[in-house]
């Protein structure tokens, strides 16, 4: 009896312990770039901005649960799209620090197109913002719905890394 007692408490830690060690594994960090079918983006105005300026938030939300990727970086090749027409708008990287961040299930990521608020609005209103993921040298292109009426206020925008 003492023997079967001690066997079911033995086999009940190590089932236990196993599955801690399975969710410690399911949130390590993931060296893995995030691919365009990881991540689902969305870009909507920012409520809040700095003086003088005024941004769009690209939120980047993982596409399964199982989803376990990194994004690091700003996007790269960004283009405001009208009618089929890419708009003559240069973009910069904003230089803060470059961390990765993981995009999991429930943890999603962001980053910010920023533009100076007394430029004058573009005479056409982008519909499409394309751009690669910010994933290192080799981004994921992907292309997103921009938000419908909402201007690109003068030539030039600032993109800013991803963060958590």
């Amino acid at each position: 009896m003492k023997r079967t007692v001690t066997a079911i408490a033995v086999g009940g830690l190590v089932a236990g312990g196993l599955v801690l060690a399975a969710g410690a594994a399911n949130a390590m960090p993931s060296d893995t770039p995030c691919g365009a079918s990881d991540v689902h983006v969305t870009v909507a105005p920012d409520p809040s901005n700095a003086s003088g300026h005024e941004a769009y938030v690209l939120t980047y939300t993982a596409t399964s649960p199982t989803t376990n990727c990194k994004l690091q970086g700003a996007p790269t090749a960004l283009a405001f799209i009208a009618d089929g027409q890419r708009l003559p708008i240069a973009t910069t990287v904003d230089g803060a620090e470059q961390l990765p961040v993981n995009l999991r299930d429930g943890h999603p990521a962001v980053s910010r197109i920023v533009q100076r608020s007394a430029e004058a609005p573009s005479p056409v209103t982008p519909t499409t913002v394309t751009f690669d993921l910010p994933t290192g040298p080799y981004g994921q292109p992907v292309s997103v719905d921009w938000p419908a009426g909402a201007p690109v206020k003068g030539d030039s925008v600032q993109l800013t890394p991803v963060s958590s």
